[in-house]
């Protein structure tokens, strides 16, 4: 399998990629991961698949893997490009050929239109995908819902949009066709570990600072998803889970690092660590969180060591 889907990526943006963070994790797995026989490997917060996608390109003895999200519009686009790539493809392209040649007040006119419509939800599932991913390509938010539940980002003004970005799908759809897609509460996915299972957990992330929490990922559920966690040390199953590092803003915020004191807790750079004036870098870590050890660059070195090849 590796070597032979170079190209897949995640087919849309999504709030909290990893795609920046993908060096590092692959840095934390366990040692000895790409010598373990017929791996199953689980990601019960999918999210965009950053490290899906890379993992599934760059270990063959994945044999298995099972992928979960609560967002049904997004579980329903993974299915879709899985399933149906091909007429996903064309359906993109009726789309962009329809757009692309508007006018800007034509274009906002056009995707205020196609915003109405998936949120109307009367389409079937091929056209909610297209729909889903042409959003996401043209709005100002990755994924962003009102109070009733509906998409509610504003239209971008991007003048050369990739709407059908056909050999990423085709790539993706390759490699989604021995994964597992299911739809609901993460503890789902537990049904689905055996033998030498690997779980990522990237949850909804605890807000730090005065934000308040997610009604539906408050500090209630954060200790539920850690005694989750729990159960797969149990079960001897590995796992790494990524969250917000408290402290940034707060230094007195020590709630994730004492949820998880019983395992191996170290602080990683966030994406916006490479961009940040050197002083505000401490600031901008989040934490990983694994049971089992294993040394690892920090992630400022690494994000160093890939601007210097930039430059």
């Amino acid at each position: 399998m590796a070597g032979l889907n170079i190209g897949a990526q995640p087919f849309i943006k999504w709030p909290g990629s990893k795609s920046l963070h993908v060096h590092i994790l692959t840095q934390a797995l366990p040692a000895d991961f790409a010598e373990m026989p017929n791996v199953t490997y689980i990601e019960p917060f999918v999210g965009g698949g950053s490290l899906l996608f890379h993992m599934l390109q760059t270990y063959p003895n994945i044999k298995r893997a099972i992928i979960n999200d609560n967002n049904l519009d997004l579980i329903r686009a993974y299915n879709t490009v899985r399933d149906r790539a091909k007429e996903l493809v064309a359906e993109l392209k009726r789309i962009q050929k329809e757009f692309l040649p508007l006018d800007e007040e034509e274009r906002h006119a056009y995707f205020n239109e196609r915003r109405d419509e998936f949120n109307a939800r009367l389409v079937d599932g091929l056209r909610h995908s297209a729909l889903f991913i042409f959003l996401n390509k043209t709005s100002n938010a990755n994924y962003r819902t009102n109070s009733g539940g509906k998409f509610n980002g504003a239209y971008n003004h991007l003048q050369y949009p990739i709407i059908c970005d056909e050999r990423t799908i085709m790539a993706d759809s390759k490699l989604l066709q021995r994964v597992t897609i299911l739809c609901g509460d993460y503890e789902k996915t537990y049904g689905e570990a055996s033998g030498n299972t690997f779980f990522f957990l990237d949850p909804p992330y605890r807000p730090t600072g005065k934000r308040h929490a997610h009604a539906e990922f408050n500090d209630k559920e954060q200790i539920r998803l850690k005694k989750f966690c729990d159960l797969l040390s149990y079960r001897h199953f590995q796992w790494m889970l990524t969250n917000s590092d408290g402290k940034c803003q707060d230094p007195d915020d020590t709630f994730m690092e004492q949820l998880y004191s019983n395992y191996n807790v170290e602080r990683i750079w966030s994406k916006n660590a490479i961009v940040a004036k050197p002083e505000k870098r401490d600031k901008l870590s989040e934490l990983l969180v694994r049971n089992f050890q294993r040394e690892i660059l920090s992630l400022r070195d690494v994000h160093c060591r890939q601007l210097s090849l930039a430059f």
